[in-house]
C-alpha cells in the first residue's frame, strides 16, 4: 500500500460511518411513523418527518391538515384556514415572518 492508499482508506472510514448513521436516525424517524395507529397523526409524523407536504393532504381533519401545510410549507396563508380560532392563532404565532434587518 502507497501512503495515499493508506490516507484515503483512513478518511473513507469515518465518512462512511457518518453517512450511515445519517440515514440510520432518518430511516427510524420514519419507521417511527409508521407505528402511530392513528393515520392522521402517523400522515402529520411522515410530513414532518420526511418535510414533504404530500403526507399532509392524507390528513382527513381539515384544522389539523391546514397546520401541517402552514408548517411544512410555511404559509402563513394555510393559517388563516384553521377554523378553531386558538389553533389559527398558534399557527400564526409559529410562522411569523422574520422581520427584516
Amino acid at each position: 500500500m502507497t501512503i495515499s492508499n493508506i490516507a484515503r482508506s483512513y478518511l473513507l472510514a469515518p465518512l462512511c460511518m457518518v453517512v450511515t448513521a445519517w440515514m440510520g436516525e432518518a430511516m427510524a424517524g420514519t419507521s417511527e411513523c409508521y407505528a402511530v395507529k392513528n393515520a392522521d397523526k402517523r400522515a402529520d409524523c411522515l410530513a414532518q418527518v420526511k418535510r414533504d407536504p404530500g403526507n399532509c393532504y392524507r390528513i382527513k381533519d381539515g384544522d389539523n391538515r391546514n397546520q401541517c401545510l402552514a408548517e411544512i410549507k410555511g404559509s402563513r396563508d394555510r393559517c388563516y384556514a384553521i377554523k378553531d380560532q386558538d389553533s389559527r392563532k398558534a399557527c400564526l404565532a409559529n410562522s411569523r415572518k422574520p422581520v427584516p434587518e
